[in-house]
């Protein structure tokens, strides 16, 4: 799994669509250049498929967020034996 796919959206019925479009980030509504992979949601009662996208900034941000969440409920990564996800998630947040 790529990191940018671990990371939560905003509701899709929520978002205008230009962010649903992935032509403005799906957080902020900047222009967008980091693609967080294909999605499927429920929109008004009909099921979208859709590409979220995001500026740099807010990914860098939310892949953080996520980040320090699944280290402190993932039974590898709370003994400082990294798994996947966590190694992925922190080279999308903390990029060198």
């Amino acid at each position: 799994m790529r990191a940018p796919e671990l990371l939560p959206t905003p509701r899709a019925a929520d978002l205008p669509a230009e962010r649903l479009s992935g032509q403005r980030c799906v957080w902020c509504g900047k222009t967008a250049t980091a693609d967080l992979s294909a999605r499927v949601s429920v929109v008004k009662g009909e099921l979208l498929r859709w590409e979220p996208r995001s500026c740099s900034h807010c990914l860098c941000r939310e892949a953080k967020r996520v980040y320090n969440i699944h280290i402190t409920v993932c039974a590898r990564c709370s003994h400082r034996d990294y798994c996947l996800d966590g190694k992925a998630l922190y080279e999308l947040g903390f990029p060198k």
